[in-house]
């Protein structure tokens, strides 16, 4: 799984299994792009500039992050169980 954080104040937009590089194509429209050609990423369909470019005008700045898919999953159901516990009147 990704993390694509914004760099100028660390939001995070958000967590993909797959990260989709792009790059302007010869029609000046975003085409798919292996990762050392890339200029930016798309997520739900928003472009951001990948952090050391900035052709993508407007565009926010990202960097991409690789993380540990299981882990995330694991704390999050934790949470979810705590929270269906406290619903109950359950003490952990």
């Amino acid at each position: 799984m990704y993390r694509i954080i914004k760099v100028s104040d660390g939001t995070e937009i958000g967590v993909t299994d797959t990260i989709e590089f792009i790059r302007y194509g010869k029609s000046g429209c975003f085409v798919p792009a292996a990762q050392d050609e890339a200029i930016g990423v798309a997520y739900n369909c928003v472009p951001y500039n990948l952090i050391g470019h900035d052709k993508i005008e407007g565009a926010d700045t990202v960097v991409v992050s690789e993380i540990d898919g299981g882990a995330v999953l694991a704390k999050q159901g934790g949470l979810v169980d705590d929270l269906i516990l406290s619903a109950l009147g359950v003490q952990n």
